[in-house]
């Protein structure tokens, strides 16, 4: 019974072509490291570090060195104030589908203004393409993102206009939109 279902499991997993070679990203776990750059309202550069899974899942962290924003107070009253560049990105990566040269992905994660004397945190999603190249060892990305309030600031902000008593409140589609947004380049050499 239970070789049965080993059977049945082992017949349901992709096989690897061939050709494919099981090195540097196409590893079981493989760990890579990079720089990247950014180009939105204002350009960044930084490091990448990278862990993945088969190539297909994986977590990356990101530290730009210039510091893009400036620190509102906390208890600021401005839709601009929770739209920022973050300086340190944790994300989450799915790949579609891994090609001999190429990969579509998308990130989800959070970015956080490093510099900032308090919590100020905000959502990152987005998604791009992974050129491969050398044996799957090095790593050429380029991708869109948007950042985006967390509901809960929103909120917490939106409270304080009320408690001023301005009667009247920007609109969720001023919080949430495409206005701060990145095109980024990387390169990643994987181990």
């Amino acid at each position: 019974m239970i070789s049965t279902w080993l059977l049945c499991a082992a017949l349901m997993l992709p096989a690897v072509p061939e050709d494919m070679p099981l090195e540097g990203l196409s590893s079981r776990f493989s760990f890579g490291l990079g720089t990247q750059v950014g180009l939105g309202d204002q350009g960044t550069a930084g490091l990448i570090g990278s862990l993945r899974f088969a190539g297909l899942a994986g977590i990356d962290l990101e530290y730009d060195f210039n510091r893009v924003t400036t620190t509102p107070s906390a208890t600021s009253r401005d839709v601009s104030d929770l739209q920022f560049t973050p300086g340190f990105k944790m994300l989450g990566v799915v790949n579609f589908f891994r090609d001999r040269r190429w990969s579509p992905f998308v990130v989800f994660g959070l970015g956080v203004d490093a510099g900032a004397d308090f919590n100020r945190t905000n959502f990152v999603t987005g998604g791009g393409a992974e050129f491969t190249f050398f044996d799957n060892r090095v790593v050429f990305a380029l991708g869109l993102r948007v950042f985006v309030p967390r509901p809960a600031d929103v909120e917490k902000q939106r409270e304080r206009r009320l408690m001023d008593g301005n009667p009247t409140l920007p609109a969720y589609t001023d919080y949430y939109n495409f206005d701060e947004y990145q095109i980024f380049m990387s390169v990643r050499v994987y181990y």
